[in-house]
């Protein structure tokens, strides 16, 4: 297990200078819609990019499909975008990708990577697998989608010369559905970052009877539990407001949220949302943050809520306690009335509020896109 400290910086004011081999990143995340997965693989490109800048890291090689749209193009400083193939989606990765990394290293942030690399060995191929959700849940994905991954997925866990996932929780789990990764000679928790998004200048920081919600319109996020205690919450304070941050993804089998008409001028479903200052915005001025999902590996609003001094009030799953320890707020997922009950306390009770405010920002420093980034460059430091 890597530590997510690099100590080096401890002992010496220089700063570290990453001696990882070539490298090439996989940047097809850069041509789909920023959920989870993508919000990750971005930010880590974002701390690739300073570390590079500031002479620290030899520039990785990221490389698209040429035909591609990007979206919501990057601001990069030093790191430049290739464009390389013909082919897009998973015919460039699977088929194009290998021939274009070539020797090189190959960094997947995106849970697949090229099967016929994987298989051959002969080149290092490092692949992040988030989660096994759509084997957990499958009702939750559509079928083309659950079939690709059957069949990628467990070749990346086989196969991949470095294997990471994003908590002990989710290594865990992995290990119980497969549990030849538990002889994995490479395998690695590292918690995803969260704090540190600067909120955008002149952002309104008061904080209206508001409650949010950030993520997938899904049923492993208990969406129709977060309509649930969203109208119950309404009902019992006229005042209050409620917005939904989020969408249905492809790969996602579609919900139909129908929102009750005495409640339906005050919940906001505001859709997907690419922009991270947008969502920054959003719990500056909120009062909580839902988050009663059945499944998790290691989700980012959480964290990203509390930087910004939104309490959370989450599920009790292993996942979240892990990432969220006592800085937040517990109930079954499934126990609407009690999600109801402590939500109305944070509406109303400005001392409690704010109590769980300043213990939910002391918790969020400990989890930086940094501390990830320099965790998985050490990884790619160790001999091959």
């Amino acid at each position: 297990m890597v530590e997510l400290v690099n100590k080096r910086a401890f002992h010496s004011a220089t700063p570290t200078r990453w001696l990882v081999p070539p490298l090439v990143l996989n940047g097809r995340f850069l041509t789909q819609p920023v959920t989870g997965v993508q919000r990750v693989a971005r930010a880590l490109l974002a701390e690739f990019d300073t570390l590079a800048a500031d002479g620290c890291l030899v520039p990785p090689r990221v490389v698209v499909p040429a035909r591609a749209k990007l979206v919501d193009p990057p601001d990069l400083r030093c790191l430049k975008i290739i464009r390389a193939g013909v082919l897009t989606g998973h015919a460039w990765e699977q088929i194009e990708l290998p021939r274009i990394a070539g020797g090189d290293t190959l960094l997947c942030l995106g849970n697949t990577a090229p099967v016929a690399r994987l298989k051959r060995g002969a080149h290092p191929t490092l692949v992040m697998v988030h989660d096994l959700s759509y084997r957990y849940m499958p009702d939750a994905y559509s079928r083309k989608f659950r079939l690709f991954y059957n069949a990628v997925v467990p070749v990346a866990l086989r196969h991949s010369t470095h294997l990471i996932t994003v908590s002990k929780a989710e290594k865990a789990a992995i290990q119980r559905h497969y549990p030849g990764t538990s002889r994995h000679p490479s395998f690695h928790a590292l918690q995803n970052g969260g704090a540190g998004q600067a909120l955008p200048r002149g952002a309104q920081t008061s904080r209206a009877p508001l409650g949010l919600y950030v993520g997938s319109l899904s049923k492993r996020k208990n969406a129709h539990g977060v309509l649930r205690i969203a109208t119950a919450l309404l009902r019992a304070h006229p005042n209050a407001r409620f917005h939904i941050i989020g969408g249905t993804a492809a790969s996602l089998q579609a919900l139909a949220l129908d929102v009750p008409s005495d409640v339906a001028d005050r919940i906001k479903c505001l859709g997907q949302i690419n922009d991270p200052a947008q969502i920054a915005a959003a719990y500056s001025t909120a009062r909580f943050l839902l988050f009663p999902s059945y499944y998790e590996a290691s989700p980012l609003p959480p964290i990203e809520a509390m930087d910004h001094g939104c309490p959370v009030l989450c599920s009790d799953i292993p996942s979240l306690r892990e990432r969220c320890a006592d800085a937040a707020l517990y109930h079954a997922p499934d126990d609407h009335d009690a999600f109801v009950k402590t939500a109305s306390q944070l509406l109303t009770d400005e001392t409690f509020r704010a109590q769980r405010a300043a213990l939910g920002q002391a918790h969020a420093k400990r989890f930086t896109w940094r501390t990830q980034a320099h965790a998985l460059l050490r990884i790619l430091e160790q001999p091959q």
